[in-house]
């Protein structure tokens, strides 16, 4: 299930969107969402806090989150922002990212979980496109669909499968995207 959360509109998250729409943030190209072999769609990221992962006796495990953006900061501080507008709160944030989707010939990314950890996803809508939704997958296979306007945020377990659909031709998908628990 997809949860709106409320959006303060504050003086801060308004700077953000300025700055993401700038040539000042720096963005990195990414093929794919997922390590899945399947297409998937490809996007440009800006990582604040990067996930990180090493290895115990050939396991993946979560190590401490890095910090890899001059605007960590600040976004950590707009998000903390609305998050604490929707009396939510949290103990750990593991990654926060601002991404970039751009009409593809494929149409939505691989079905994936961020983490293999308990979490919440939230992911902040900074730009208007008329595609590129958040599906959301429950246990039972029933789909929850976002509604992608410009400033919506929404929330869900990230225990849940999700994936998006590729924006319209002519359309920026800009979202900032937050792992927390």
């Amino acid at each position: 299930m997809i949860t709106e959360l409320k959006n303060p509109l504050t003086e801060e998250y308004k700077n953000l969107k300025e700055l993401v729409l700038s040539p000042y943030l720096h963005w990195f190209y990414l093929d794919k969402t997922t390590d899945s072999k399947n297409k998937d769609l490809s996007f440009f990221s800006h990582h604040l806090l990067s996930r990180q992962v090493h290895e115990i006796e050939g396991k993946k495990v979560p190590a401490i989150p890095v910090s890899t953006s001059p605007y960590f900061e600040k976004c950590y501080f707009i998000l903390k922002e609305i998050l604490d507008y929707n009396n939510i709160g949290f103990e750990v944030m593991y990654r926060m990212n601002i991404n970039l989707t751009l009409h593809s010939k494929i149409k939505e990314s691989v079905p994936h979980i961020d983490l293999n950890l308990p979490h919440k996803v939230v992911i902040v809508y900074l730009t208007e496109f008329t595609k590129g939704r958040t599906i959301v997958l429950e246990e039972d296979k029933q789909k929850f669909y976002s509604n992608p306007k410009e400033d919506n945020v929404i929330m869900f377990d990230g225990a849940l499968t999700h994936y998006q659909e590729c924006p319209d031709i002519d359309e920026k998908r800009i979202v900032m995207i937050a792992n927390f628990q």
